[in-house]
C-alpha cells in the first residue's frame, strides 16, 4: 500500500521539478494596515501565502489558527499577506487581527490586491507563491496546515531527510563504543 502512496507525492511535485513553466506573479504595491507602503517583490526569495479572506466569513475564520501555526513554525522562510476581500474598515480588521491573535500581516482591500492575482471567485481563497515569485497552487475554500507543509516542505524532502537519519543512526550503532 505504501508503494502508490509514494508514488502520487512523486508525482504531485513533479512539476515544481520538472522544468514545467509556472506563472510568475506581476508586480504590485499595496498598503498594509498601517498606511505603509509594499511591493510584491519585496518578498522574492521566501514562500508566500496569499490569502483573501473576509471579516464575515467563517472558513476565513476556521483556517486562521492552521495558517499562523504555519507561519510561526517556518517565520524564516515563509510570510502571510492575508488580504481583505471583504471590504472591512481598518478599525475592524484591527479588531479581528486583535479577536483571533493573527501575528501575520493584514492588507485591507484596495483595487492593487484584488486583481493582482485573477478574479476571486469565492473566499477564502490562497495562492501559495514560492522563493522565485511564480504561482505553484491556487485553494479555493480552507487551506491547511498539512496543505501548506506539503507545498513548503514536500514530502520528497522529508522522506530524504528522515532515510539520512535511519542510515546515520545504523552506522553509529553499528560502530563499537571506543
Amino acid at each position: 500500500m505504501k508503494k502508490p502512496i509514494i508514488l502520487w507525492a512523486a508525482l504531485s511535485i513533479l512539476p515544481f521539478f520538472s522544468g514545467q513553466s509556472l506563472e510568475k506573479v506581476k508586480d504590485f504595491s499595496f498598503n498594509d494596515i498601517e498606511g505603509k507602503s509594499h511591493n510584491f517583490s519585496d518578498y522574492q526569495g521566501k514562500w508566500v501565502l496569499v490569502n483573501y479572506w473576509a471579516t464575515y466569513c467563517p472558513p476565513c475564520h476556521a483556517e486562521i489558527p492552521d495558517i499562523e501555526r504555519f507561519a510561526q513554525d517556518n517565520k524564516d522562510d515563509f510570510i502571510v499577506l492575508g488580504m481583505d476581500a471583504g471590504g472591512s474598515q481598518i478599525n475592524e480588521i484591527l479588531s479581528f487581527k486583535e479577536q483571533l491573535k493573527i501575528s501575520y500581516d493584514l492588507i485591507p482591500m484596495q483595487q492593487s490586491t484584488m486583481l493582482s492575482f485573477g478574479t476571486i471567485i469565492g473566499i477564502p481563497t490562497s495562492y501559495i507563491v514560492n522563493p522565485k515569485g511564480e504561482i505553484v497552487d491556487k485553494y479555493v475554500g480552507i487551506i491547511t496546515y498539512d496543505d501548506l507543509d506539503f507545498h513548503i516542505n514536500p514530502p520528497i524532502y522529508k522522506s530524504a531527510s528522515a532515510d539520512k537519519k535511519i542510515i546515520e543512526q545504523s552506522f553509529d550503532s553499528s560502530t563499537p563504543n571506543q
